[in-house]
């Protein structure tokens, strides 16, 4: 038969020393996986916004594509020419997302961008009120998204 009183005091004695869980004073890590489907769900948000505006202007819209989706992965396409993968990988802190673009003459990859995705936090929205913030110390789903459309619609990452 198992103790978990004597579990229990083991884990709490792990816990302080840092080395189980996190302790309830640090902010605590979401998912990669929570964080990417913010991410998606974000990027979907944007092309619906930047969809209206090409509406109006008589453009082709951004779709997205279906048949090559999967768990982890978002292709968009943005008329017959250009196509736009989203991938994430598990990263230390959050998520690493890679978006890259393939299109024409050939379909090969025209531009590829890294994003890592963090923790939304008051120090975030403070340091992203000074300007963008460098993507080693990461960004926000919404931020990643906005990038993702805009660098669709230009046809490259910058």
């Amino acid at each position: 038969m198992v103790d978990y009183g004597k579990l229990a005091d083991k884990a709490k004695a792990l816990q302080k020393t840092g080395k189980l869980g996190s302790d309830s004073s640090q902010s605590p890590q979401a998912d990669p996986r929570e964080l990417y489907e913010k991410v998606k769900t974000f990027v979907l948000e944007e092309v619906q916004k930047a969809n209206a505006e090409l509406g109006k202007r008589k453009m082709v819209l951004i779709e997205r594509v279906l048949s090559p989706s999967y768990v982890g992965r978002l292709c968009l396409s943005f008329g017959t020419s250009l196509i736009c993968n989203v991938d994430y990988t598990a990263a230390s802190g959050g998520c690493r997302v890679t978006a890259a673009i393939c299109g024409p003459p050939n379909g090969a990859e025209i531009s590829r961008k890294q994003f890592l995705v963090v923790n939304e936090s008051p120090q975030r929205e403070r340091l992203e009120k000074l300007g963008p913030v460098p993507w080693e110390k990461g960004s926000t789903p919404q931020r990643i998204a906005v990038d993702i459309v805009s660098g669709l619609l230009a046809g490259e990452f910058q």
